[in-house]
C-alpha cells in the first residue's frame, strides 16, 4: 500500500488539467500523457530532463538522415567550461535549459533544447494535430512557406525521433493559432497580450536564441523564424519583426538555401525537388515579409538582408501545386517575377510581384535628386495602380482572401508612395497638378479599404484568421488619411474601426512595448 501510493502524485499533472482529462496521477508520467507521447510535468516537481551524455544528433547529423536541410553546422558539439548560470526569468521552465556542464561531461544540449521546446508546447493545452490544423487552415494561407507533405511526414515520425528545429517550428506555429479561437469567444477589444501570451512569447524567443548557438541551420529552424516575425508584425511591433526576418534572411543564406531559379531553368541541381521547392519558397516567404514589416517603420531607407531578385526569375509556387509534389506540373505553371499581366497566378505568386513592385518605390525613396524621384514615383504609382486593378478583376466573383496580402501590400505602398509625393510638394507653386492626384489616389485607396472592411464587418470571430495580420496597417493608414483630411467622424470612420477592433482581439494589436 505505502510503495503504491509512492508511484502516484499528490494532483494531476499540468497536461491533464489544462485538457480537461482524467488523470490516473502515476509516476514519472501519468498513462494519458505516456499514450499520446506528451510531456508530462506535475506541479512542484522537478522536470524530467534528458540524461547527460555526449549529443550525437549534433555531431552525425546529415541530409540523408533527416528531412532536415542542413547545410552547415552553426553551433558547437562539446563545452569545457563548468558553471551554472540563474538569471532573472520569466518562465520557471527555462532555468532548466541553462545549465552549462561543469564536469567535462557535455550534456544532451539539443534533446533538452527539445525537451524545453515540447513542455513549452504542452502548457498551450494543444494537441500538434490541433496546431497543424489551425495553422494550414489559418495563417498558412498568408505564409505558404511549408510544405504541407514533408511537414505532415515529419509529424508522423516526430514522437519516436522528436528534433529541436522542427519542435521550434511547431511551437512559432503554435504561438500565431495559440490564440485561435475556434468557438469564437474572441474578446471583442484586447489592447494588448494577456500575461500568459506575454510568457509564452518570451519563452519562445528564448528557446530561439539558444536554438542559434547550439543547432545547425535547417530549412524547419529558418521557417520557425519567420513565423516568429510574422507574430512580432501581428502584435503590432513592425520594428521587433523587421530584426527577426532580418537574422533569418542571413541565416538562409548561410544555410545555402535554394534561392529563386529563372523561368528558364529546366534542370534541378538536387535529388529531392520537394525540398528545394519548400526552401525557394522560404526565401520568397522572407523577401514579401521584410519589406512588408518595413514599410512601418520611421525610417524607411534602411538596408535589407534579403535581395530581391531580377524580373525574369520564376515566382513561387502555390500550395497547391507544391502539395502534387511533380515537377512537370510546376513546370508548366512557372511564371517569371515582371509577367504581372499573367493569367493564372495565384495568391503567394501575386503577393511576390507585390513586393517586387514595392522594392522599387522603396528604391526610389532613397534617390537624393528631388526631380528624378518624383519621375520615378509618379511610374511606379501607374505600374501599381494598373497591377492593383489586375488583381481586383481576377479576384472578382472570388474569395478575397487568396489575394488578400497582395493587394494589401500594393495599398500600403500606395499608402506610403502618395503621402510621400504630398510632403514633397509642400510649399510647391499652385499649378502644379501633384497634389490633387496623390489627393485624390490617396481617397480612391481609402474607399478601397473602406470597402475591404465593409464586407468583413459581420465575419465571425471565429473566421477571422483569413483576414491577413497586414489589414490592420491598411486600415490605420486609411483611418489617419481621413483624419487627415476630416477631423469629424465619418461612416467610414466607425466602419473602418469595427473591422481594426475584430483584428485587433484577435491578435492583440497595438499593444505597449513587453
Amino acid at each position: 500500500m505505502v510503495a503504491a501510493s509512492m508511484s502516484k502524485a499528490a494532483s494531476v499533472c499540468a497536461t491533464c488539467k489544462a485538457r480537461k482529462k482524467r488523470c490516473d496521477k502515476s509516476l514519472p508520467c501519468c498513462g494519458y500523457c505516456a499514450h499520446r507521447n506528451l510531456v508530462c510535468r506535475y506541479q512542484n516537481t522537478s522536470p524530467n530532463l534528458p540524461p547527460h551524455t555526449p549529443d550525437a544528433n549534433l555531431s552525425r547529423s546529415s541530409p540523408a538522415q533527416s528531412s532536415r536541410s542542413v547545410r552547415r553546422g552553426y553551433g558547437f558539439d562539446s563545452v569545457s567550461t563548468a558553471k551554472y548560470v540563474s538569471p532573472p526569468i520569466l518562465f520557471p521552465s527555462l532555468a532548466s535549459s541553462l545549465y552549462l556542464p561543469t564536469d567535462g561531461q557535455t550534456p544532451t544540449s539539443a534533446s533538452r533544447l527539445c525537451t524545453e521546446t515540447q513542455r513549452l508546447l504542452g502548457s498551450m493545452g494543444l494537441y500538434l494535430d490541433e496546431i497543424s490544423v489551425r495553422y494550414f487552415q489559418g495563417i498558412h494561407a498568408f505564409v505558404p512557406i511549408i510544405s504541407r507533405r514533408r511537414f505532415h511526414g515529419r509529424l508522423l515520425s516526430f514522437g519516436a525521433d522528436p528534433q529541436p528545429d522542427f519542435a521550434l517550428l511547431l511551437l512559432c506555429m503554435g504561438l500565431l493559432t495559440n490564440s485561435a479561437d475556434p468557438l469564437g469567444q474572441l474578446s471583442p477589444q484586447r489592447p494588448h497580450p494577456s500575461a500568459d501570451e506575454v510568457t509564452l512569447y518570451v519563452a519562445t524567443k528564448s528557446l530561439m536564441a539558444q536554438a542559434h548557438a547550439l543547432l545547425p541551420l535547417t530549412t524547419h529552424l529558418i521557417q520557425a523564424g519567420v513565423l516568429l516575425a510574422v507574430y512580432e508584425y501581428a502584435l503590432g511591433y513592425p520594428e521587433r519583426a523587421f530584426v527577426t526576418i532580418g537574422t533569418y534572411a542571413r541565416m538562409a543564406y548561410a544555410a545555402g538555401m535554394q534561392s529563386a531559379p529563372s523561368v528558364n531553368t529546366t534542370s534541378t541541381t538536387r535529388t529531392d525537388w520537394l525540398e528545394e521547392q519548400e526552401e525557394n519558397n522560404t526565401r520568397w516567404g522572407i523577401r514579401i515579409c521584410e519589406r512588408t514589416f518595413l514599410c512601418e517603420l520611421a525610417v524607411l531607407n534602411q538596408p535589407l538582408a534579403s535581395v530581391m531578385p531580377a524580373g525574369d526569375i520564376r515566382l513561387p509556387l502555390e500550395s497547391r501545386i507544391l502539395n502534387q509534389g511533380s515537377p512537370t506540373v510546376a513546370l508548366a505553371s512557372s511564371v517569371a517575377v515582371h509577367a504581372l499581366d499573367a493569367p493564372g497566378i495565384g495568391g503567394f505568386g501575386r503577393a511576390a510581384q507585390a513586393a517586387w513592385l514595392l522594392e522599387d518605390v522603396l528604391r526610389g525613396l532613397c534617390f537624393a535628386d528631388p526631380d528624378r524621384q518624383r519621375a520615378h514615383l509618379i511610374q511606379c504609382d501607374r505600374t501599381m495602380q494598373s497591377f492593383l486593378t489586375t488583381l481586383m478583376q481576377q479576384n472578382e466573383g472570388g474569395s478575397w482572401g487568396e489575394f488578400c496580402v497582395a493587394i494589401a501590400l500594393t495599398i500600403r505602398a500606395l499608402f506610403l508612395l502618395h503621402s510621400h509625393l504630398l510632403g514633397r510638394c509642400a510649399g510647391t507653386s499652385s499649378s502644379d497638378s501633384q497634389p490633387a492626384i496623390s489627393h485624390l489616389a490617396l481617397d480612391t485607396t481609402t474607399k478601397m479599404v473602406v470597402d475591404i472592411a465593409a464586407t468583413r464587418e459581420h465575419l465571425a470571430d471565429s473566421q477571422i484568421d483569413r483576414l491577413p495580420p497586414s489589414c490592420m496597417y491598411i486600415i490605420r493608414a486609411a483611418l489617419k488619411h481621413l483624419h487627415d483630411v476630416n477631423d469629424r467622424a465619418t461612416t467610414a470612420d466607425a466602419q473602418l474601426r469595427t473591422t481594426l477592433r475584430k483584428l485587433e482581439g484577435r491578435w492583440g494589436g497595438d499593444c505597449p512595448a513587453v
